[in-house]
């Protein structure tokens, strides 16, 4: 973005603007936000009169008055916060049925497109960021239509990145009050819809930053999609759907989603491992996605995998780390055994988390003979008891 702005406007120095700590900024929301409860437009009123301050890191501090609203819509209690928006549910399990649909909804690169649809920028770069952040977006939608994994996946990092960078007062991007702005109008924008859905007695599950999950009926569907068709006429915004046979979620950062071709996907602890996460034991979710989907036991999916990889923890220690006097670097690489012992810092001795009964694995090779298969079994029961889902034996006992 800065060689771009550059470009086009060679003489101008681009730098990261200096704003003094403590200093204050107001929310104004679109003429296009409104609500029909006096409760959220109490809450709209609230937040549109509180000043947000910088602190010494140069963040929007969240007021304490909003940081401990919950608002309440149907049988769902949501929380605002400076980064996004989410309902509060723990140990929730939701299945379609004959007569049920699980949808998810969500915006289509929500956060670039309230900048671009409000025509938000840093004032000290000028309206050419928005030419330029722009032409991202609609490259990296084009991808995402096309099927373009690795274009797509890239510039999806440059533009989550680019937007965090608002919120960086090292960065050439920094602009906290354009942060705010776009963060709190994607959240009132979302419970617009979700205020919406309740009053046609439509159950909104699950809402988190940019979507949100309903159980609809198969006879209001019509009703369903249209209500959300006349959300994105009013704000501008796109909706996308997938459909799930059950969401499970041990909270709203933590779920994991069956879609209807017995595909899934996951957040948090059920994300898979890749650039921008360890692995931590794949093989106890995936003995765990087996189970929900299949009812495959937590045991066969564990004791019929071949595949060392699928058993490591992966972890960065700060100074190196050493186990059993032996040496092992910084990046350390282990899987739980009968014959293991604990990993420590090499600074200070300290136990590296989560290392009792580990043995290193440095270079991948032969599978192990010592796995202790116990330890993963263990550890997906309680993946499964963190769901609210309790297990006898191969049996599994859930609610609607």
């Amino acid at each position: 973005i800065k060689t771009e702005l550059s470009k086009l406007n060679p003489e101008k120095r681009l730098y990261a603007p200096r704003i003094p700590q403590g200093k204050t900024y107001r929310y104004k929301a679109p003429e296009f936000v409104n609500f029909h409860t006096d409760e959220l437009n109490k809450a709209l009123r609230t937040i549109e009169e509180h000043e947000f301050e910088l602190d010494g890191r140069g963040s929007i501090k969240l007021p304490e008055k909003l940081a401990k609203m919950k608002i309440r819509i149907g049988q769902t209690d949501y929380q605002l916060g400076i980064g996004g928006l989410h309902s509060c549910e723990s140990q929730q399990v939701v299945t379609a049925t004959e007569d049920t649909l699980i949808i998810d909804k969500d915006v289509a690169s929500y956060y670039p497109a309230i900048i671009l649809n409000l025509g938000l920028y840093p004032l000290h770069l000028g309206q050419s960021f928005l030419e330029i952040y722009k032409d991202i977006v609609d490259k990296r939608l084009e991808a995402k239509a096309t099927g373009d994994k690795v274009v797509n996946e890239s510039l999806k990092i440059v533009i989550n990145g680019s937007f965090g960078k608002l919120g960086s007062k090292w960065s050439a991007l920094y602009s906290p009050d354009l942060m705010m702005q776009v963060t709190l109008t994607g959240q009132l924008s979302l419970l617009m819809l979700i205020e919406e859905l309740q009053t046609w007695g439509l159950s909104v599950v699950s809402a988190n930053t940019d979507g949100f999950v309903t159980m609809v009926n198969k006879d209001k569907l019509g009703e369903f999609q249209e209500l959300c068709e006349a959300w994105e006429s009013n704000t501008g915004f796109q909706l996308e759907e997938t459909r799930y046979k059950a969401l499970y979620s041990r909270d709203v950062n933590n779920y994991l989603a069956i879609l209807e071709d017995m595909s899934h996907k996951g957040k948090g602890i059920f994300a898979q491992s890749g650039l921008m996460k360890n692995p931590q034991g794949e093989i106890i979710m995936d003995a765990v996605v087996d189970y929900l989907k299949y009812d495959t036991p937590l045991e066969h999916t564990i004791k019929t995998c071949d595949d060392v990889t699928k058993f490591l923890t992966v972890r960065t220690v700060a100074g190196g780390a050493v186990w059993r006097d032996d040496y092992l670097g910084k990046v350390v690489r282990w899987y739980y055994s009968t014959d293991g012992d604990s990993i420590h810092y090499k600074k200070n001795g300290n136990k590296v988390a989560k290392s009792d009964g580990a043995k290193p694995h440095m270079e991948l090779g032969i599978f192990p003979k010592d796995i202790d298969y116990d330890v993963y079994v263990e550890e997906a029961l309680g993946v499964l008891a963190d769901l609210g889902i309790k297990t006898e034996g191969e049996k599994k006992c859930q609610t609607n």
